[in-house]
């Protein structure tokens, strides 16, 4: 019988957690108190700002494994697009 790994019965099976500023997989979820927050490793971006309210909370999405080329390439054009409107 093949063990079975137990990410595979949850509701998430195939989902990735990746980082809206760079398009990373390699995020990491922190604990402290009685907060949560996702970390980027490889740009340092964080989910919680200066803040703890709410609105400044920014959650990282979940995408199907499928879909995360197609989700980098759109990290990149959005970038681009900030860069260009903040030299006009």
């Amino acid at each position: 019988m093949k063990k079975e790994k137990p990410i595979e019965n949850t509701r998430m099976h195939g989902y990735i957690k990746i980082c809206p500023n760079c398009g990373s997989t390699d995020v990491s979820v922190e604990s402290f108190n009685y907060m949560v927050r996702d970390i980027c490793k490889e740009c340092g971006y964080g989910s919680i700002k200066e803040s703890l309210f709410v609105t400044d909370l920014i959650y990282f999405p979940e995408i199907p494994e499928a879909r995360i080329e197609e989700f980098r390439k759109e990290v990149i054009e959005k970038r681009t697009e900030k860069k260009k409107s903040k030299k006009e």
